[in-house]
């Protein structure tokens, strides 16, 4: 049976979860809705929507939607959440952010509970197959114990003041568009709960906004973890977890949609005279959208799991709120449980 599948927010982004859905062939979009009631219209157009809206309310109210979709700017993740409850709508997937401090989060953790709501973030990398092996390699002792971990999302420039991720006010920097990833990554991967962090900042002059951050993060089993996310040099994507035996290597982590990807092991090897041995791990390719779409599907359908839980998120943002205190005192900053 398809669930019908409402967008709110018709930006850039929606057309990438409308992709999803259209090749899904268990979801229809049924309707979406923008603030600006023309770009609404336009997108509807796009994808042989019947129906466009200016509001979530006029979208909730006209139509019985199994699952909301909202892409909208990160500042407006929170209020869009309350008012798609309030309107009785009981399974979300908000893009990441989901929203900009623990506090706000946790407040959506709450409502949750409360409404028997299923509230997801959009980290899409999570449900890639490729991640599933990479945590079924690492637990399985094959890297030896985890010591270290570094991960790398970094993008190329954008000069476009019309950008969101150039706009403070909207939710705007890298950390907020791409250093979530890696943050989830480095807790997921770590194998214990984060102690401490420090985070140094870089931030563009002429829109004022961060554009880069560099953050270390201290685990309690003694697990350290770094990570670079910024807007101001190549597209990287990457993530090492370096353990006693060897290394676990992601070339390509977070967007993963047409291309093959593949999961690395580098184990043993010492300077030149103890050669290391190299095991791929290849994945054909498969629409990390889509692949969180369906498991959103079953989440409805057969009451599975989400692959990515709001719990997780609670403790992303926790780190987050760290690392943000360090960029503000200079100093390394314990992560408040």
């Amino acid at each position: 049976m398809e669930i019908k599948v409402g967008i709110v927010g018709c930006g850039g982004h929606a057309n990438t979860h409308a992709a999803a859905i259209r090749e899904s062939g268990f979801a229809t979009l049924a309707a979406c809705a923008d603030i600006d009631p023309e770009r609404a219209r336009q997108f509807a157009d796009k994808y042989g929507v019947k129906n466009s809206y200016g509001s979530l309310k006029e979208m909730a109210e006209a139509n019985a939607l199994d699952l909301l979709i909202i892409v909208a700017f990160p500042t407006v993740h929170p209020p869009l959440i309350r008012e798609a409850v309030s309107y009785g709508i009981r399974h979300i997937l908000c893009e990441k952010p989901l929203a900009l401090n623990s506090e706000q989060a946790e407040e959506i953790q709450a409502l949750a509970k409360e409404s028997g709501a299923l509230i997801v973030e959009g980290l899409m990398y999570r449900s890639h197959r490729q991640i599933a092996k990479a945590r079924e390699l690492v637990a399985s002792g094959v890297i030896g114990d985890v010591r270290y971990i570094h991960a790398q999302f970094s993008d190329y420039a954008s000069s476009s003041p019309g950008n969101w991720r150039n706009n403070r006010s909207l939710g705007g920097g890298s950390m907020t568009a791409k250093g979530c990833y890696l943050v989830d990554a480095c807790n997921l991967f770590s194998g214990s709960r984060a102690k401490s962090a420090f985070c140094i900042e870089s931030v563009n002059p002429e829109f004022n906004v961060e554009v880069g951050e560099t953050g270390t993060i201290v685990f309690e089993n003694g697990v350290t973890a770094q990570f670079e996310t910024n807007h101001r040099s190549v597209w990287r994507e990457e993530l090492k977890v370096c353990g006693t035996k060897g290394t676990l290597i992601i070339p390509h982590l977070i967007v993963t949609k047409v291309q093959k990807r593949e999961v690395l092991l580098e184990l043993d090897g010492s300077y030149e005279h103890r050669l290391m041995k190299v095991e791929s791990f290849e994945f054909e390719p498969h629409n990390s959208y889509l692949l969180q779409l369906e498991n959103l599907y079953r989440c409805i359908r057969e009451g599975a799991a989400p692959n990515f839980p709001i719990t997780d998120s609670i403790i992303n943002y926790k780190v987050t709120d760290a690392l943000m205190r360090s960029v503000q005192s200079g100093k390394l900053e314990p992560v408040q449980w």
